[in-house]
């Protein structure tokens, strides 16, 4: 396996995203790694894992039919952390959301072993998903 730059993960895991397979996931993200999504998210709670990653990817896809992510813009040391913006939308079963987001990674020997989402607005998307957002 060749060793890539952090950039160079990010970019292959985001081609990644639909049809990414642990073995892939394996390669990019440390078996003690911890994905920590916001708790009031539908596909909120801890990650663990190549399996827990490959999980999480195919929740979101299935929560939020027609998931995207647009890239904004990194920061890096190149070495071990990354933080990097870019926009998320969604639908879910009572409208779409479009909101910021940003995600801190840290990594070791190569791999992801903690990452941190944060979306800009967890309640309007919950509300969007639960039903109970005024028009």
């Amino acid at each position: 396996m060749t060793k890539r730059t952090i950039r160079e993960t990010l970019e292959v895991l985001a081609q990644s995203f639909h049809g990414l397979t642990v073995d892939v996931a394996r390669e990019f993200i440390a078996d003690d790694c911890v994905v920590h999504e916001a708790p009031s998210l539908p596909i909120g709670g801890d990650w663990r894992g190549p399996q827990g990653f490959v999980d999480l990817m195919q929740a979101v896809q299935k929560t939020f039919p027609n998931f995207r992510f647009e890239f904004g813009s990194l920061v890096t040391n190149d070495t071990d952390l990354v933080a990097f913006s870019g926009r998320i939308s969604g639908d879910t079963p009572n409208g779409r959301f479009d909101i910021p987001i940003v995600e801190y990674w840290q990594f070791k020997d190569g791999k992801a072993v903690d990452i941190l989402p944060v979306w800009h607005d967890t309640k309007h998307v919950m509300d969007l998903y639960e039903g109970t957002k005024k028009r």
